[in-house]
């Protein structure tokens, strides 16, 4: 959620942005039905009827099997999230369009995707050439890339904030 209301900060309030991260977001889902399908899973079976499928979305099949003290807190903290919550997020994401607003970005961007990420930011659906400023770094890791690759994201980060 964070990287698209950071787009929508961005394009809309210029002023409170000096140098904007977009970490493994997207701008827009053309299949609606992805999320259609979600929401319905919660709604039937709670998220406990998505955790297992989100985990596999959010890190790599190998850092799953060797990192399983880095997954459990967040599994558990997704499976404390408010059920409502989760469906109205979902229903934004799936209804959100950012497309027009890339290009209204002015401040220097860093883009990082998740070269494994499922809706990687690197695609068509969020373009760092639409955003004269933007740059792109893809780390070896899907969806939660500051976890999996930690020293990476932070280094991608540190530098471009402090890059004069």
């Amino acid at each position: 959620m964070g990287g698209m209301v950071g787009q929508w900060l961005g394009a809309h309030a210029p002023h409170r942005i000096d140098r904007l991260v977009l970490s493994n977001t997207s701008s827009y889902f053309p299949d609606r039905t992805i999320w259609d399908h979600r929401i319905r899973l919660v709604r039937d079976k709670g998220l406990a009827g998505i955790v297992d499928a989100n985990m596999e979305r959010w890190f790599t099949k190998a850092f799953r099997e060797s990192s399983l003290p880095a997954i459990m807190p967040i599994r558990e903290m997704f499976l404390a999230t408010s059920p409502e919550g989760y469906i109205a997020c979902g229903e934004a994401i799936r209804d959100m369009d950012h497309r027009a607003l890339l290009a209204r970005i002015k401040a220097p961007t860093l883009v990082i995707a998740g070269r494994h990420d499922p809706r990687p930011a690197r695609n068509e659906r969020f373009h760092p050439r639409s955003n004269s400023g933007a740059e792109l770094v893809v780390l070896e890791a899907a969806h939660i890339a500051n976890i999996e690759q930690p020293e990476a994201f932070n280094d991608a980060v540190t530098g471009f904030l402090l890059a004069k």
